[in-house]
């Protein structure tokens, strides 16, 4: 069952990315130079917090990060969900991108209750794709996109 579920969460990504190209922003720099940013990895990581009465508090996060782009100055980010992709783009210099992708509070004997469930809905509903900013109002071509909460 979770793999059919992952084939479910993997499709419905693809499946917005197909429609992403119509819906592109229209702020685009003036020059697309260079290959896609590359080296791609996820990571979970999970942070806990004992409460009262044997109850627990924790979080997910999804962290992308990928390799440094020879010559960028900055790095952008753009979030795609089922609408499509955001018109706002983050902008950063640093190589990773880290989100809190699922969270709850339970009995501590319950574990990470409901935390998949979680997750597998964030895969399905958000990813994001990177660029290089580069001299000269140049940027690199987008990454692949990928799905939060998905670990690589």
């Amino acid at each position: 069952m979770h793999t059919s579920w992952s084939i479910a969460a993997r499709t419905l990504l693809w499946s917005l990315v197909l429609v992403l190209p119509a819906c592109s922003s229209s702020t685009q720099p003036a020059l697309i130079v260079g290959p896609a940013v590359a080296g791609l990895t996820t990571t979970l990581q999970d942070e806990l917090h004992d409460l009262p009465d044997a109850r627990l508090a924790w979080s997910t996060f999804w962290q992308l990060c990928w390799s440094a782009y020879p010559s960028a100055t900055a790095y952008e980010l753009e979030s795609l969900t089922s609408e499509g992709a955001s018109p706002v783009l983050r902008r950063q210099q640093d190589t990773c991108y880290r989100i809190q992708a699922a969270a709850g509070e339970n009995a501590k004997s319950e574990g990470l209750a409901g935390r998949d469930m979680q997750l597998l809905i964030q895969s399905g509903q958000l990813g994001y794709r990177v660029r290089a900013v580069l001299p000269g109002n140049q940027v690199s071509e987008w990454s692949v996109p990928v799905a939060v909460g998905v670990d690589l």
